[in-house]
């Protein structure tokens, strides 16, 4: 059968048809011919845009600066022409009724005139002022003499009083703004903004002090103006199609506004408060007001002329901001609003016509390059369909010329190719059938194999581990005993440690046969990183003590205390870098930095990174290379007659397993480092299970009931060490040698817990244990399995058959009696003397670590440890003990690992 894989990939390869490769190109350079000419059209429409906008600004900001200039300098005018009479004499402020005239004619030189008044210090008050709705003219008057209660009057055309008007309230001038403005300051001055009383309008005016031949003041003259009309101003000022200007004082109050609205707010009392440009009601308006109080913080900064663009609804305006001042105290603020939506019709237009012709050209070139593209893909069409017949597996296919030369040519070679496909797939076709064959006898014989390694490992398991289970089992009862003579004693102590050798040497071999097989997998777990690097620095500081050498571990300041990994292997991989280290290192010291690095603060996965450096022998360079391999050992190793050379292979499969591996750096006569890098979680600390190690247990505590339980293995020497294990603690024990014995005195007896052995001659554990619990009876009975095997898998088997727990050989007596109190209950009496106290807290030094500790012992404290006085440090630390433990201890460690520097730095903010 011909192999059709070549074809089909080919087949899936082909992803352009022929003819939009011919199309594509000529509509590429069409649209981007076009699209480019679009652009730089729309780009220089927007230029001159901007350009248009800036001078329109600039020339409505500059109109409304005039007629402010014009508006501004009328009533200084006015004032100072009234001044100028008054110096000249032309004019008697004495005498009212010629003031009174005078007042009157002056509102005729200018329609911006409100108001033009005078008063004096006698509190007499004259005041032309013109209603600048219907522009006739009245006279206000209030003395003393009526009690200034203020007369308004109309006038003929004379300047004369015809009739009363309106009586108002009492108005002293003295009181005024105005007057109180011109007689503090002691000059022309402008004076706040006000309201009218009468109209809906805000008031501006100047006022001018007019002093005596002595110096003292005689009265103040006032002219005023109505804002109003400056707003009238600004609304018939054409600003673009919808463009808005606004002026503001420099506390962003409106002074004036092109929009009609009114630049006040009047309440419901009726009293009247300046409106905030701000808080306008006109989107465009308040929008301004915020974009500059975000530009410039606030009005009164802009010192000069300024442009700025902003976004309003997605369009973009045009701002002119131009500071006046008359330099007679007026400061405002113009601004002028354009958006540019009103320069952009004749744009947008260009632009759709643009688009239009874009399109209409794109449709001829498709139109010409499909006609073309068909004269050409014709022909080459007739070949795929011809490859698509042979990807079917059709080879007879022959396909003729049509008379173009370069189609020719390519006609001819797809000929030849046919011919060649034919000869080469039959050839092929058996090669593949039969290297189809040697790789299924390779898989068969890797099957065997693998299968042969998980044999070999649950075998030899079994046939090391369970005598050594004896071996160590009746080692630790005999050392219960409290008779035996010391020498004795020491018998056994020395059998026991060469029987834990035994035990580390054969679990050695294990482990590298499992690894090589590929049953060993991480065993995840969370726990306390700090407490087992305390503890393996307790395991080796004896060691290094003896051989005269220091021992340091520096951990990083950050080190996350609580972590998630395979805490055993990890622990392993240290035991067997720090044993070898110590072992090939007679001067100097092991060193233990132990760093880490956060990779996501969402997930928080940690790189953690240990290296264990030396000063010992090294290792030459050409040894390096199979530092690694399994039972090889470097020329100090042999020189030392110690170890069996799987420490560091096993280390490596484990460090791998854990998502790094080691580096080894060497030189002869000075020094090896190891470093290695593993991935690990870090996990709050009540994630963590602690347990602490309990003493001995001597007794069952009273009150219980007699515990019944069944020994079952086909091995005497293992029951026997169960029954010596037990029976001294009151437990009623019965034997059994298989499952079926098993059976029967389970089924007569009712035993509270069964020790099960798993691998037994007539009936195993595993069908011991699945008729057992298969049965309602069976239910209540504890089933613990007792087993050789080191593979993980075994114990989900176990279990899986029905066990309640899963106890390894060879085990401890302290497991055998764990396991029974959390499955029965069981309550024991221990041995004090032998319990261990859990260590106590390690905490960071803060200032407030050192709270209710008095400030004499922080300065003797602060003191020893700039000095790095480590005895002082200890003797004022044993003064606080009893009262703050957790902070003693911590001193404690900061001491013995050379951190005086942190101690007297965390009291220093306390003694400043």
């Amino acid at each position: 059968m011909i192999n059709k894989s070549f074809f089909i990939n080919s087949k899936k390869n082909r992803t352009t048809p022929l003819r939009l490769v011919l199309v594509i190109p000529f509509i590429l350079q069409i649209v981007g011919a076009v699209s480019l000419v679009g652009y730089l059209s729309f780009r220089s429409g927007q230029i001159a845009i901007d350009t248009v906008a800036s001078q329109l600004r600039s020339e409505i900001a500059n109109r409304i600066q005039d007629n402010l200039e014009n508006f501004a300098e009328t009533p200084y005018l006015i004032a100072q022409i009234t001044q100028a009479d008054i110096k000249q004499g032309k004019l008697d402020l004495d005498d009212l009724p010629t003031v009174e005239k005078h007042l009157w004619h002056q509102l005729h030189l200018s329609k911006y005139l409100t108001f033009n008044s005078y008063g004096n210090e006698k509190g007499e008050y004259i005041g032309a002022n013109r209603d600048y709705r219907n522009n006739l003219l009245k006279i206000g008057i209030s003395n003393p003499s009526n009690n200034n209660i203020n007369h308004n009057y109309e006038t003929d055309s004379q300047g004369n009083r015809t009739e009363t008007y309106e009586i108002n309230t009492e108005f002293d001038p003295r009181t005024r703004v105005w007057y109180r403005t011109a007689k503090s300051i002691g000059k022309a001055s402008w004076y706040a903004i006000y309201k009218y009383v009468a109209y809906d309008s805000l008031g501006i005016g100047i006022s001018v002090p007019i002093f005596r031949e002595n110096g003292r003041l005689q009265g103040v003259i006032a002219v005023d103006l109505a804002l109003i009309q400056i707003s009238n101003f600004l609304s018939n000022l054409v600003i673009g199609r919808t463009g808005e200007a606004f002026i503001v004082e420099r506390d962003g109050n409106l002074v004036a506004i092109s929009n009609g609205e009114e630049p006040y707010i009047l309440h419901e009392n009726k009293q009247v408060s300046r409106l905030a440009a701000i808080d306008s009601k006109d989107p465009l308006i308040q929008a301004t007001a915020r974009h500059l109080n975000d530009k410039f913080d606030r009005f009164a900064t802009i010192e000069n002329a300024q442009e700025s663009t902003f976004f309003l609804n997605g369009e973009k305006q045009f701002i002119k901001i131009l500071p006046f001042q008359d330099g007679n105290g007026l400061d405002w603020t113009i601004v002028v609003i354009i958006p540019e939506a009103d320069f952009m019709e004749q744009i947008n237009a260009n632009t759709r016509t643009t688009i239009l012709l874009c399109l209409l050209t794109l449709g001829i070139a498709t139109g010409l390059g499909i006609i073309t593209s068909n004269l050409i893909a014709a022909p080459i069409q007739r070949l795929g369909q011809a490859s698509s017949q042979i990807a079917r597996g059709n080879l007879s296919q022959e396909v003729k010329a049509n008379g173009i030369a370069e189609l020719e040519t390519v006609t001819n070679a797809f000929n030849q190719m046919v011919g060649q496909l034919k000869n080469s797939f039959a050839t092929l076709e058996n090669r593949v059938q039969e290297r189809t064959a040697e790789l299924s006898i390779a898989k068969e014989k890797a099957e065997v194999a693998n299968q042969a390694k998980s044999t070999f490992i649950a075998n030899m398991s079994h046939e090391l581990r369970t005598p050594l289970n004896a071996i160590l089992g009746f080692a630790q009862l005999m050392l219960r005993s409290q008779k035996l003579p010391a020498e004795q004693q020491e018998n056994i102590n020395i059998i026991n440690r060469s029987g834990e050798y035994l035990l580390g040497l054969i679990n050695n071999v294990l482990d590298i046969s499992k690894l090589e097989a590929g049953k060993t997998t991480l065993n995840l777990q969370n726990f306390d990183l700090y407490r087992l690097l305390d503890e393996i620095e307790d395991i080796f500081a004896l060691r290094a003590e003896n051989q005269q050498i220091e021992l340091l571990f520096e951990r990083d300041e950050n080190l996350p205390q609580y972590i998630r990994t395979d805490r055993t292997k990890l622990s392993q991989v240290l035991i067997n870098l720090l044993g070898n280290a110590i072992k090939f290192t007679t001067e100097g010291g092991v060193s233990v930095r132990i760093s880490h690095q956060v990779l996501s603060v969402a997930q928080q996965p940690t790189t953690l990174k240990i290296e264990v450096e030396d000063t010992g022998s090294g290792i030459d360079e050409a040894e390096l290379d199979r530092l690694f391999e399994a039972f090889a050992q470097t020329q100090s190793g042999k020189q030392a007659q110690e170890g069996t050379g799987l420490g560091l292979p096993i280390s490596r499969q484990f460090v791998r397993l854990m998502g790094g591996d080691i580096t080894v750096s060497s030189q002869v006569g000075q020094g090896t480092v190891f470093a290695f890098e593993i991935r690990v979680e870090q996990v709050q600390n009540i994630d963590i299970e602690t347990k602490q190690p309990k003493a001995r247990v001597l007794a069952l505590a009273p009150n219980q009931p007699r515990y019944r339980l069944l020994i079952v293995d086909d091995k005497a020497i293992n029951r026997r060490l169960l029954v010596k294990l037990l029976q001294p603690l009151g437990f009623e024990l019965q034997e059994a040698s298989n499952g079926k014995e098993a059976i029967a005195i389970w089924d007569s007896w009712r035993p509270h817990l069964i020790w099960l052995d798993m691998r037994m001659p007539v009936m195993d554990g595993h069908e011991t244990v699945k008729y057992i619990k298969g049965t309602t009876k069976g239910q209540a009975t504890a089933v613990i399995a007792l087993t050789a095997s080191v593979l993980e898998e075994e114990k989900a088997i176990v279990l899986e058959a029905g066990c309640d727990a899963f106890v390894r050989k060879p085990f401890r007596e302290s497991t055998i009696f764990e396991v029974m109190a959390t499955h029965l209950g069981i309550e024991y009496i221990y041995s004090q003397e032998t319990a261990i106290a859990p260590k106590p807290e390690i905490l960071n030094l803060t200032p407030e670590s050192f709270q209710g500790l008095s400030r004499d012992w922080l300065a003797r404290l602060s003191q020893a440890a700039q000095i790095l006085d480590d005895e002082e440090i200890l003797l004022l630390v044993a003064e606080i003990t009893d009262t703050h433990g957790s902070l003693a201890a911590t001193l404690k460690s900061f001491v013995n690992q050379f951190r005086c520097d942190e101690i007297a730095n965390a009291i220093e903010p306390l003694l400043e």
